[in-house]
């Protein structure tokens, strides 16, 4: 048997939405399950000589055998293929991907048809942050919110004119370096300021008003802090609206910043940003995605 699973990246934060907003994009992470007489695993594409291979390390196969341990089964001997487009430590949901992909995919192989829900679970479990692997999982524009002892997710699909430019640069950020700059309290007034910038970035997003972008996505919890750890934020921010932009944030703890722009644009939109990059001196690869809206799906069973 064969089983592929093919799973968006993502944004998260979206600039005010610490934790608990992410927007799924078109570029994907592909595994592939199949049957083997022993255990193996094999990298292609990012990441191919650098992801550690390890069972108790690497995220997919630790996410097979977590699956397996939760129905109650042992893990049969399974050959791991990993084909890898979203980039590494670069804030945009790598690891996510990777373990969601691994849990949808052991499902499939099992046959143990845990719902959507239930994998979502599992993933916070592995993951800790439940916005990357919401929106991997369901796809879309997601609010991954606590209740209980656990996480529910919403999720929306923002209007047809919202497009994402990603600005990826040559080296990554590690997420603990990230957050270990952030304070670990922050006033009452600038978490009121978090609440109203996220909830008008979410009416942008859905009703596609782009003109209230720039002040939406705002933040007081976590960017200007991270904005230290990444030298070319500035001006790279600077390129993105002088292009045109709408709102330009960091994708989840950076060092990726997405540039929000009206597709109506579009044409106008990316020669621009080609220009004011150069102009600037930016070195970032960029990456115009859409939003995917399904997420976690499986491509290949035979």
């Amino acid at each position: 048997m064969v089983i592929g699973v093919k799973t968006p990246a993502s944004s998260a934060n979206l600039g005010p939405g610490f934790d608990v907003l992410a927007l799924a994009l078109t570029l994907y992470d592909t595994v592939t399950l199949s049957s083997a007489e022993s255990s193996t695993l094999t990298v292609a594409g990012e990441g191919a000589g650098k992801l550690d291979r390890a069972p108790e390390k690497n995220l997919a196969l630790r996410s097979v055998r977590t699956f397996y341990e939760r129905i109650g089964a042992g893990a049969p001997p399974l050959h791991v293929h990993m084909e890898n487009s979203i980039p590494l430590s670069r804030g945009l949901g790598s690891s996510a991907a990777a373990i969601v992909g691994a849990l949808v995919a052991a499902n499939a192989y099992s046959g143990a048809n845990l719902s959507r829900d239930d994998l979502f679970v599992l993933a916070v479990e592995m993951e800790s942050h439940a916005d990357n692997v919401a929106a991997a999982l369901y796809g879309g524009l997601v609010i991954a919110y606590r209740q209980d002892e656990g996480f529910k997710v919403r999720q929306a699909r923002p209007a047809a004119n919202v497009g994402a430019a990603l600005l990826v640069p040559e080296s990554g950020l590690a997420t603990a370096e990230a957050r270990a700059v952030l304070p670990g309290e922050v006033p009452r007034e600038e978490a009121v300021f978090n609440i109203g910038r996220s909830s008008l970035l979410v009416e942008a997003l859905i009703t596609g008003d782009l003109s209230v972008l720039r002040p939406a996505v705002e933040d007081a919890l976590h960017q200007p802090w991270r904005r230290g750890l990444i030298p070319d934020y500035n001006i790279t921010e600077y390129a993105c609206y002088q292009a045109g932009a709408r709102g330009v944030a960091l994708s989840g703890a950076g060092p990726t910043l997405i540039a929000f722009y009206d597709k109506n644009d579009e044409s106008v939109f990316k020669p621009a940003l080609d220009r004011e990059l150069a102009a600037a001196a930016v070195k970032r690869r960029v990456l115009f995605l859409d939003v995917d809206t399904a997420g976690a799906q499986v491509v290949s069973r035979n």
